[in-house]
């Protein structure tokens, strides 16, 4: 018995160790969209020539419900993250409200949700992005509005 006790506990070291892909505390990035804003006469970015602040931005759902987003400076873009519960029929509208020159603009986006089942969770990603009241353009994954 003592010559099998090493391979023994090799044995059980093994069958104990997690062999699960899974692991604890791997975050999976939010489904997200990237959005630049373009002056539709002069085709400036909104930000860069300070038509509009990134303190002048809301983002709301069609029940007025705050969309989470994040205001890249080095690029003047939006990164917004939707709500991914429901898969179809998903609309958000961007405002951009400067009061000191009572300039107000909305941008009124449509979107769909895809998701896919993962073995330790699951992904969702936006598709099928409209932008019916403006002209854009998707550029290199980002979306480009003209107001």
């Amino acid at each position: 018995m003592r010559k099998y006790f090493p391979f023994l506990v090799i044995i059980i070291a093994f069958l104990n160790t997690n062999c699960d892909k899974c692991v604890e505390g791997d975050l999976v990035a939010p489904a997200s969209i990237f959005v630049e804003i373009l002056d539709e006469t002069s085709s400036e970015n909104v930000f860069e020539n300070e038509t509009f602040t990134a303190t002048q931005i809301s983002i709301k759902d069609t029940e007025d419900v705050a969309v989470p987003f994040n205001f890249i400076p080095n690029t003047n873009q939006i990164q917004i993250f939707p709500n991914t519960e429901n898969l179809t029929g998903n609309t958000f509208i961007i405002t951009l409200n400067n009061e000191t020159t009572s300039t107000i603009e909305e941008i009124t986006i449509t979107h769909d949700v895809t998701a896919k089942e993962q073995e330790c969770y699951t992904t969702y990603k936006i598709e099928n992005v409209q932008v019916p009241n403006n002209t854009s353009e998707l550029i290199d994954g980002i979306y480009v509005i003209k107001i």
